[in-house]
């Protein structure tokens, strides 16, 4: 008898984990129609403070922001050289962006877009 359910419990398993597909990781299903990455909110970031309290830095700081599909931003890479301060201020500003992921063939799909943050002199 105990052969038997050790066969049954094996055979459940091999089912169980043998029918379960991996999740896919990049794209999630929806019945919206195809339409590009939307952003609905893009913060102004903050002009950066440096250790002496002065402002002085004017310029912009370009960035490769990645959209994923679940509506939350991935990976954020620098594209232009700037000075510590500004560039973690863009970062910190990059990270509330609030969109609506591109949605393609029935998923929404992760994308990527090149951001910039410019910061002037007021």
């Amino acid at each position: 008898m105990k052969f038997f359910w050790g066969t049954i419990l094996f055979v459940a398993i091999a089912v169980v984990f043998g029918s379960a597909q991996a999740p896919d990781t990049d794209r999630l299903e929806t019945n919206e129609p195809d339409s590009p990455l939307v952003i609905l909110k893009m913060p102004k970031a903050e002009h950066p403070e440096y250790e002496s309290g002065s402002t002085c830095f004017q310029g912009s700081v370009i960035l490769r922001v990645e959209f994923r599909f679940d509506g939350t931003i991935g990976t954020i890479s620098l594209i232009s050289e700037r000075p510590k301060a500004a560039v973690e201020k863009a970062v910190e500003t990059a990270r509330r962006i609030r969109f609506l992921p591109k949605v393609e063939d029935g998923y929404y799909i992760t994308s990527s877009r090149t951001v910039s943050f410019i910061f002037n002199a007021d």
